[in-house]
């Protein structure tokens, strides 16, 4: 059985840090955010498809450089086409049955147990289910007794969500699907293909643990927490801690790191990063990354490089990468 990683959009909603990567090698917890979802894949899953139109060049400079344990197979996507044109792009090297995966969301899905209750169920498809507080900018669906979805509705204006269960990014296909999409058009899974699916038998799999799409600011902080309570923290042995230095686990530091001031919780540093007795909570710092005495940073993600001057402060916003922030300098919101 193959694996398709759906992960070739251009990263609107992370820029400016797409400006300089494509949005699968964002590093989470120090760790590319593509390598997170294939961590789930199942063992038996060796034969992983990125169809990919962004940055095609660095995605696949990164796989040549990173045995990451399975074949991996880039394929161009000349033109996007949305979640299912990107489907049907590698149509020709799909077996039987395959697995496909949003590339920004970081679940604790067991996939394998997944994919058993498909079989058992005998549909045409199995979508992931989670529950949230807010499904209107998912696609809410009407599970019933059994696991048949009966209805799905892809961002739900208020009052239109048949639940509060959404479609969590992570789908068994049988190739029958392939038929429902169109060769050569714009094609939304969520919004034209599974509705067709639904007499053809379309069922969801709901899982507990954890979840998140980690596309936006807020929801990468938010996947970032997740996997820091579920893993616990992680230092480096090549970090050092300045004398009187405060560090609220959990936290993810990398090596060569030096940390001084009150960093945490729920803060990653990047490898090489220097802080000076600055304040960091809620944030990730990618490598070598400098911030200078009585600087705040919280809620932000900064880019590898940059350079946070003396007293700046940094809240809610996301900063390119090799900036430099100047002293006493006030960012919210936006970069």
């Amino acid at each position: 059985m193959q694996a398709v990683i759906i992960a070739g959009g251009l990263g609107t909603r992370m820029r400016p840090l797409t400006f300089t990567r494509p949005k699968p090698l964002i590093p989470l917890l120090n760790r590319e955010m593509i390598l997170h979802v294939l961590d789930r894949l199942p063992r038996e899953i060796e034969d992983v498809i990125l169809p990919v139109n962004y940055m095609i060049d660095r995605m696949r400079q990164f796989f040549m450089e990173n045995d990451v344990g399975r074949r991996v197979q880039i394929v161009e996507e000349k033109t996007p086409l949305g979640t299912g044109g990107a489907l049907k792009n590698v149509e020709n090297l799909l077996g039987s049955r395959f697995l496909v995966f949003n590339g920004d969301v970081i679940s604790s899905i067991n996939v394998d147990e997944m994919v058993k209750r498909h079989e058992d169920n005998g549909g045409i498809a199995t979508l992931a289910v989670w529950e949230v507080e807010d499904p209107s900018a998912f696609g809410a669906l009407d599970l019933k007794e059994g696991g048949r979805i009966a209805r799905f509705v892809e961002k739900p204006k208020e009052g239109e969500a048949p639940s509060k269960l959404i479609n969590a990014g992570v789908y068994v296909f049988e190739r029958d699907v392939l038929r429902f999409i169109p060769d050569g058009k714009q094609v939304s899974m969520e919004r034209e293909v599974f509705p067709k699916l639904i007499r053809k038998g379309l069922y969801g799999y709901r899982f507990e643990g954890y979840w998140a799409d980690a596309g936006t600011l807020k929801n990468y902080i938010r996947a970032m927490k997740m996997l820091l309570t579920s893993r616990g923290s992680e230092i480096n042995l090549s970090v050092q801690i300045k004398e009187g230095a405060k560090v609220e686990k959990p936290v993810n530091i990398g090596p060569g790191c030096t940390v001084d001031g009150s960093i945490g919780p729920n803060v990653s540093l990047g490898s090489e990063c220097e802080i000076h007795r600055a304040t960091i909570a809620d944030s990730a710092l990618f490598d070598g990354v400098t911030v200078q005495k009585d600087a705040v940073i919280k809620n932000s993600i900064i880019g590898s490089g940059c350079r946070i001057g003396p007293r700046a402060s940094l809240t809610d916003c996301m900063i390119e990468d090799e900036v430099s922030i100047k002293a006493d300098q006030v960012i919210t919101e936006g970069g």
